[in-house]
């Protein structure tokens, strides 16, 4: 998913385009400038207070418009994201037609997780801009959410059209080409001439190092990209930890001893044949079937997952955790295994730990971990 920063950099756009013209002499107005020079010194707090009363005063639809728009890019910025949203659907509310609050709240509604809504929004804007190199975008990424690979495929495809050397826009497509025929060559030579292209775009080095790691197990070609992003990712980039924990993953893997061989084959029998005991209600006898099942082959990581949704159901919380926890050290990036191991945590009121990964869901999975981290909030009060 593209970061955050990314909206703020284009809802900044937006701030030239929406300032007043007058006078400025009404006390609405005043509140306003004053609220944008506040801003520009990145006083984002004081901006926030200024807006807010300006609000209170303007009169005009229009006006109202371009303040609400503004104070929904200055509570994004505070991290106050449903805040935001609201702010950009009142500004959209009372705009006459389709103006920049409409982009930012169809990309913030992307971002918190609302895709059905940030598709609605985005083709209003398509509708009338069909070549909106944003809008068509963010399409292509919400369809990537939604798993529809050919129509992200195309959506991105047509927005390279009058810009082929958007980093952003051939760093998706190549993932969703990816997946969509699931040939890794492509896209590895897609995301390499990005990385030549531009040696510090970052993203396109992760990308580069999970088909390495996921796709194809070359764990040098994987140790390498993922050493090269760290190199170039910014301190609160969300993939960081991620890859942090590949390369200690990896390196082990390295330095490890010989290991007997491994039987995929063997090892998903038994994931099967678990899955039928936990249906069954089985829930020990399934255990023991997950628990072959990583003998035969210890990087299966649904065997560590079913072990640990069979220990939750026996109420063996601190199993469960450890389950959990293994099928994350396979696989970082597997968002049900890190759901259930805030859940196991919970239960054993375990609350910073919970907190702590729930935070970690939450830049991989935003719906589901902001669920977490509200209940988790919840619970510490009761």
């Amino acid at each position: 998913m593209k970061h955050k920063n990314t909206f703020i950099a284009i809802g900044g756009i937006f701030l030239l385009l929406v300032i007043f013209v007058g006078c400025g002499e009404r006390s609405g107005e005043k509140e306003y400038n004053k609220a944008m020079a506040s801003w520009k010194n990145g006083n984002l707090v004081r901006a926030q207070g200024q807006l807010e009363k300006s609000l209170r005063k303007l009169s005009g639809t229009e006006k109202r418009s371009e303040a609400n728009n503004q104070l929904g890019l200055i509570l994004w910025n505070l991290g106050k994201y449903d805040q935001a949203v609201e702010k950009f659907e009142e500004s959209c509310r009372l705009a006459q037609e389709l103006s920049g609050a409409n982009l930012n709240l169809g990309i913030a509604l992307y971002h918190v997780g609302q895709l059905e809504q940030a598709e609605f929004e985005l083709t209003k804007i398509l509708n009338e801009q069909p070549a909106h190199s944003t809008a068509r975008s963010y399409m292509g990424f919400i369809q990537m959410q939604q798993k529809d690979w050919k129509g992200a495929s195309k959506e991105l495809t047509e927005n390279l059209r009058p810009n082929p050397n958007s980093p952003s826009g051939q760093n998706a497509l190549a993932l969703a080409e990816l997946h969509l025929n699931g040939k890794s060559t492509a896209a590895i030579a897609r995301l390499k001439k990005l990385a030549s292209t531009y040696p510090d775009y970052a993203p396109a080095r992760y990308n580069l190092a999970v088909i390495y790691d996921r796709w194809l197990h070359n764990n040098s070609d994987a140790l390498d990209a993922y050493r090269h992003y760290l190199a170039k990712a910014d301190a609160d980039a969300p993939q960081r930890q991620t890859a942090e924990q590949a390369i200690a993953r990896l390196s082990g893997m390295a330095n490890a001893p010989p290991s007997v061989q491994s039987n995929p084959d063997k090892a998903s029998r038994l994931i099967a044949a678990g899955l039928n005991l936990h249906t069954a209600k089985k829930y020990s006898a399934a255990v023991k079937q997950y628990e072959q099942a990583v003998r035969a082959d210890p990087t299966q990581k649904t065997a560590h997952y079913n072990m640990g949704l069979s220990y939750y159901a026996l109420k063996n919380y601190s199993a469960a955790a450890k389950a959990c926890s293994v099928a994350l050290k396979v696989d970082p990036t597997f968002t049900d295994a890190r759901y259930m191991l805030v859940l196991s945590y919970c239960k054993q009121g375990q609350w910073s730990s919970a907190e702590r990964e729930a935070k970690i869901l939450k830049k991989i999975d935003s719906a589901r971990g902001k669920s977490l981290l509200d209940y988790i909030s919840g619970a510490r009060k009761r």
